[in-house]
């Protein structure tokens, strides 16, 4: 029969979770962690051995949760979301930038706003835009550079 860690567990608890707020140093994050804590500690409070010390063994457990989470964000990109004001700005200002884009584009010479529109847009290999157009692969990548450097200029200008 398992060990029940629970009565124990209540008498730790305040001095674990100053420890949380100690070791993440902000309230919230202290809170997101004990909860976690306290599901790791009821799921696996078969593991405690009765006799040894139940304080130092939360303690660990706390610790291990906090410092495996540090581990994890830091392989993890944060994306911080902003309010809508800033989006419909940002969706106005793409709009704009597409605009200008097919300006300069409808501005390329034929020629040029074929193979842009083979290899940049459509994605196909270079051997392809160059079978597709009748011309050797040696004028497909000229030609690109071209193009790229003068739309470049459009949309700047």
């Amino acid at each position: 029969m398992a060990y029940s860690v629970t009565a124990e567990l209540l008498t730790c608890m305040p001095s674990l979770t100053r420890y949380a707020c100690k070791l993440t140093r902000d309230a919230t994050a202290a809170e997101d962690l004990v909860q976690a804590w306290l599901a790791r500690t009821l799921s696996r409070q078969d593991r405690f051995e009765p006799g040894t010390n139940m304080q130092a063994w939360l303690t660990t457990m706390l610790k291990n949760l906090h410092f495996n989470n540090l581990q994890r964000d830091r392989h993890m990109t944060k994306v911080e979301l902003r309010d809508s004001a800033a989006q419909v700005e940002a969706t106005q200002m793409s709009g704009l930038h597409m605009r200008d884009v097919n300006r300069a584009f409808g501005r390329l010479t034929a020629s040029q706003r074929s193979v842009v529109r083979l290899v940049a847009i459509e994605g196909r290999p270079y051997q392809e835009a160059a079978d597709t157009l009748n011309v050797s692969i040696g004028t497909i990548r000229p030609r690109l550079c071209r193009a790229r450097e003068r739309l470049n200029t459009l949309v700047a200008a």
